[in-house]
């Protein structure tokens, strides 16, 4: 592995609005401001990226009352195709696909 292979090379970025439960969102950024040196929005593309190599997809229960809020995410162009191959494959949408990812990615730091 080379120095610089643990940066992501540049790409189309699209700016997606998605719907996030707001105990994962809550978490990563917690993440984000208190142990890793990156963004929130980074997080969840690296959650994403991760889904879909491991095609892990673990139906989770949402807590009673959860709230999903929107939010603007800017999501790697080849992540949103990812996503998009396993929405018809799964049948399964977009938003529930990220939350699957951001929640496989928080329980793996436990």
């Amino acid at each position: 592995m080379g120095v610089f292979d643990r940066f992501w090379k540049r790409e189309a970025l699209l700016k997606k609005t998605i719907e996030i439960d707001n105990s994962l969102y809550e978490k990563l950024n917690e993440l984000s401001k208190n142990v890793y040196q990156t963004s929130t929005n980074q997080l969840i593309n690296a959650s994403i990226e991760e889904l879909l190599r491991s095609k892990d997809i673990k139906i989770y229960e949402k807590e009673k009352g959860e709230l999903s809020i929107q939010h603007s995410l800017l999501i790697r162009e080849s992540l949103f195709d990812g996503l998009e191959e396993m929405r018809e494959k799964y049948n399964l949408s977009i938003y529930k696909l990220v939350n699957i990812a951001i929640k496989n990615a928080i329980d793996e730091l436990k």
